[in-house]
């Protein structure tokens, strides 16, 4: 695969057996994921955020593979995408960096579901570890439903309704 250019693989990755668009896509991602990496590194300033956005723009790669015309550089489409998925971050932390901040000035007035005894008068969420703020964000902020938020933790919907309910109950206590 390594004689193919950029573009010949990409339509070996749309229309070749699966075992070939396997290879194909690999080629493709071991040529430009380090260059792609480096751009999102450089716009986003995180590291952690610049491996999330690779994942995003090789997912949104494969999933669109059917839109790519050969006629177009794969480096160009590659690099559309990735700016994509970069705007896209920085509108989503945007609006969750606004929506956290109003709640905070004035959580009788908040947009979301979360009233003010959810979180507390002063939204201290560094009291939470990782995994609690991640379920109270995707839930209360992102307003992810149970059935999304089962998939992204690999747990059942009832069990994720008790830990946010229990978390919501000891939060509102004080306890958390």
């Amino acid at each position: 695969m390594k004689n193919y250019s950029a573009e010949d693989l990409m339509v070996i990755y749309q229309q070749k057996s699966p075992e070939l668009a396997f290879l194909a896509f690999e080629e493709l991602y071991r040529r430009f994921s380090a260059k792609v990496f480096s751009f999102l590194l450089k716009k986003c300033k995180n590291q952690a955020d610049a491996e999330d956005l690779l994942q995003k723009v090789f997912i949104k790669v494969h999933e669109s593979k059917h839109l790519y015309q050969d006629k177009y550089k794969f480096e160009q489409w590659v690099f559309v995408i990735a700016r994509t998925s970069l705007l896209d971050h920085f509108r989503a932390n945007k609006r969750y960096v606004a929506r956290v901040e109003k709640l905070a000035q004035r959580p009788d007035e908040a947009e979301t579901v979360v009233s003010a005894a959810d979180y507390g008068p002063d939204l201290d969420l560094k009291r939470l570890d990782e995994d609690q703020r991640e379920m109270l964000e995707m839930k209360y902020i992102d307003q992810l439903s149970y059935q999304e938020m089962a998939r992204l933790f690999n747990k059942s919907e009832g069990s994720l309704r008790k830990m946010v309910s229990r978390l919501v109950i000891n939060f509102r206590k004080g306890e958390v």
